[in-house]
């Protein structure tokens, strides 16, 4: 959607890819070197997270065929590292000139305030009516079929392409469900999530960094915006 409205900006995992296998424990927790940068840090869940990346891992890159539950409990790809890898971001956060957290919840209740709050945030102001259009035409039914015909690859390279276009768990464009991880892991998986959760006390520090950072919390300068 920001290339649809002009707003250019560069997406990077820092490190965390899945292709690159790193133990959460390698995890670069200095971030000095985007502290001139304007940062937006998305985040979910951890626990749909992992759900997208056990599909990412064994149905797009095919680097594992593990189950879901030794993918949740793999360093390398599982809910330890994304816990991991967003508190480091959250306490990194101040030393960044310019820094914006959005969920990914937020942007699934209300896209197109979402699209102006992110343009804003890369300097670029869009009118409402533009962004409601653009969000309407980014609706998930909408790219998950533009991923399946190959429009999205011939756009943006082959990593848009399904895995496998005759398994829907295979495209990068899934599901696009708030919760659905409940429909992927058995109890004791759903219960070991918890504990990582609990054990590092991820609600309260994401609460925290969403109160202080959360995007258009603050009224942009450059666009009158306000996302809530």
């Amino acid at each position: 959607m920001l290339d649809d409205v002009g707003a250019k900006a560069s997406f990077t995992h820092d490190g965390s890819d899945h292709q690159l296998r790193h133990p959460f424990a390698t995890l670069e927790a200095d971030k000095s070197r985007y502290k001139d940068a304007g940062i937006l840090l998305l985040v979910r869940d951890p626990r749909d997270t992992a759900v997208s990346g056990y599909f990412q891992v064994t149905r797009r890159l095919k680097i594992s065929s593990a189950t879901i539950s030794d993918v949740l409990r793999d360093e390398r790809h599982g809910i330890k590292k994304i816990c991991h890898f967003n508190l480091q971001w959250f306490a990194a956060a101040p030393g960044i000139r310019r820094f914006a957290v959005l969920s990914y919840e937020q942007m699934h209740e209300a896209p197109a305030a979402a699209l102006c709050a992110v343009a804003a945030l890369a300097g670029v102001t869009v009118n409402e009516k533009i962004a409601e259009l653009v969000a309407s035409n980014r609706a998930f039914a909408r790219l998950r079929a533009a991923e399946a015909s190959g429009e999205l690859a011939h756009r943006y390279g082959p990593y848009l392409l399904p895995g496998d276009r005759n398994d829907p768990e295979s495209f990068k464009v899934r599901r696009g469900v708030v919760g659905g991880y409940a429909d992927y892991m058995s109890e004791a998986d759903q219960a070991y999530c918890e504990s990582v959760l609990a054990e590092t006390d991820y609600w309260s520090h994401c609460d925290r960094a969403m109160s202080l950072w959360a995007l258009g919390r603050r009224r942009s300068h450059s666009s009158g915006q306000e996302f809530q």
